[in-house]
């Protein structure tokens, strides 16, 4: 994990137990969108959190998602449906599918600099080996990004 790394268009890691790709980053949008392509499974499951600088969204592209908001509103999404998750209200996602392809987009941009900073560069498409996560380590990051991770509803 590292805090020196810029997410570049095109660029694949791993992290937390997914795969992404940058499509597009607040340098190539000014700062207004960022959009990732990812590739997850119930081991990437990022932990509930709520972010106060973005909007999250994801379009599936395959397989199925869910998410959480708030406290007890779930929502579920297939290939071609989309979901979003609003800045200051806690989300946690759910893999629905042994795997789920999404795009990721992130309004404003800038979080997926987080991503950049805790993942790990990919050599290929595949999904890693899953991992337990560094919670500790990730909240610290996350923190810096304006995201608190937040204990299960």
């Amino acid at each position: 994990m590292t805090d020196d790394v810029t997410a570049r268009a095109g660029e694949m890691i791993w992290m937390f137990n997914t795969w992404m790709r940058f499509v597009a980053t607040a340098a190539d949008t000014g700062g207004r969108l960022a959009v990732l392509e990812q590739r997850l499974t119930p081991a990437g499951e990022p932990p509930r959190h709520v972010h106060a600088n973005e909007d999250e969204s994801f379009y599936v592209i395959d397989g199925r998602l869910a998410a959480t908001i708030g406290d007890d509103t779930p929502v579920n999404a297939g290939p071609g449906e989309f979901l979003f998750l609003p800045r200051g209200v806690p989300h946690s996602l759910h893999a629905k599918t042994a795997e789920v392809h999404v795009l990721v987009l992130l309004t404003p941009a800038g979080f997926e600099q987080f991503f950049a900073a805790i993942g790990q560069p990919a050599h290929s498409t595949e999904l890693p080996e899953p991992t337990t996560p560094d919670l500790p380590a990730v909240a610290a990051a996350a923190a810096r990004y304006g995201v608190t991770l937040l204990p299960p509803a």
